[in-house]
């Protein structure tokens, strides 16, 4: 048995999959400790799992991001907003997180260290320390490193006129980051670090002794030259909770009108006007049955015509079997549950890492991508009728659902954990 710590970014889309992780390694027989805000503490223990609250700054409360992070709502979306929350929201937190992760590594003993891509608090630990246990990271967001055949904004092309947009996309990106970048080097140079990260999720990336990404190679941009540290594990699905029950209007759906299902996620659900409210109003005098979910938020102010369900929660293993489309904001673990049954997407997401999600989406064929985050009515009515007419959606989908069945990524990670540890000579080390 090895003792794991699983240090996680405080929101749903990061701590969810982490769960799932974390839950399945201690099944296996390791000791676990799950590492995160205070508010997921009661998901963790009901896991079966130590629980080990972030220190400081580090345990906030996502609900609450006007409190925590009052700029962030007056941030322009884009690339403002996303530099903002690299500096801001996970940038920051590095000297808390670090700090509280070297506490429990001596501790516990620690024997891995299992990361979610967005948690910088590894960085000073594996650029600066001269011992340390394995760090395994997972990308729970789509693969961000920079790479030269790729633009993060439009995807990938290598004719000599797509390397140079690649190259100029590539600058916009590192420039639109550069603060968020310089607030980071300089809190590792208050720990004797002077080597420079680039752009921060390229260091995210290329720095763990081994990166999982949660998803099939064929839902990611070719990769050239692919990083030793790479390794596709397919995605997380999550499990099916056994108390799940259909509520009695969903089990009277019987598919003889197309089903759309949407959804804003757990994050930027604050405004149902930038999605949810504009595909209710786009699809109310259409012959479909609309399902919508709040996500946890209350959604009783909404207006609701007579073909649209609404529930503030809904678990999607319930929904998407009967769903002909799947509304999203680019949630990427939304995204690939939808894909996993073989239904395709329209996307339409601004901020996180949702533009480069809904990006994804488009170039696998298997939905479109609006490519804004708060979309006209009309662009959504025209996006509904077009793939519900043309059949190529729903047939990449589907082939996208099959190369998805091909991996299991809960094994995965056990295989690539139990083997790290093994390898690793810093308990040995401890020991000897």
């Amino acid at each position: 048995m090895s003792n794991i710590l699983v240090s996680v970014t405080p929101a749903p889309g990061h701590v969810n999959p982490l769960l799932l992780i974390a839950e399945h390694l201690s099944k296996q027989g390791h000791e676990v400790t799950f590492n995160t805000a205070e508010i997921f503490r009661e998901k963790a223990e009901a896991a079966g799992l130590n629980f080990a609250p972030l220190g400081g700054t580090a345990n906030f409360d996502y609900r609450l991001k006007e409190e925590f992070f009052p700029d962030r709502h007056t941030t322009e979306p884009g690339l403002p907003q996303f530099n903002y929350d690299m500096e801001r929201v996970l940038g920051a937190q590095i000297p808390d997180q670090y700090e509280n992760m070297q506490r429990l590594i001596q501790e516990q003993e620690i024997d891995l260290v299992l990361t979610d891509i967005g948690f910088f608090g590894s960085f000073p630990m594996i650029l600066g320390a001269k011992a340390r246990p394995p760090v395994v990271s997972c990308g729970i967001l789509p693969y961000l490193m920079s790479r030269p055949e790729v633009s993060p904004f439009t995807g990938p092309d290598s004719t000599p006129e797509g390397l140079l947009r690649n190259l100029e996309h590539n600058r916009q990106l590192e420039e639109g980051l550069a603060g968020a970048t310089a607030s980071i080097n300089r809190i590792l140079r208050g720990y004797g670090i002077s080597a420079s990260i680039g752009v921060p999720f390229d260091a995210a990336s290329i720095l763990p002794d081994v990166f999982l990404e949660f998803t099939a190679e064929e839902f990611e941009y070719p990769i050239k030259d692919k990083p030793k540290n790479l390794q596709f594990v397919g995605p997380l699905v999550p499990k099916i909770a056994e108390k799940s029950e259909e509520p009695e209007w969903l089990k009277r759906i019987d598919g003889s009108k197309p089903v759309i299902f949407v959804t804003q996620g757990t994050i930027a659900n604050y405004d149902f006007g930038q999605l949810v409210g504009p595909t209710i109003v786009a699809l109310a005098e259409e012959d479909v049955e609309v399902i919508v979910t709040g996500g946890g938020v209350d959604v009783s102010g909404l207006q609701i015509p007579s073909n649209v369900h609404v529930e503030r929660y809904l678990p999607y293993h319930l929904v998407l079997p009967k769903a002909d489309l799947f509304i999203t904001n680019g949630g990427y673990n939304g995204v690939q549950q939808a894909l996993s049954f073989g239904v395709p997407v329209i996307g339409a997401g601004a901020t996180e890492d949702k533009p480069f999600v809904c990006a994804r989406v488009a170039w696998s064929g298997t939905g479109i991508d609006l490519k804004t985050g708060s979309p006209t009515s009309e662009q959504i009515k025209d996006a509904v009728r077009l793939i519900l007419s043309d059949p190529k959606y729903r047939e990449r989908a589907k082939k996208m659902a099959e190369d998805f069945a091909r991996y299991d990524a809960l094994s995965a990670v056990v295989q690539v954990a139990e083997s790290v540890i093994e390898s690793s000579a810093w308990r040995k080390a401890e020991k000897s």
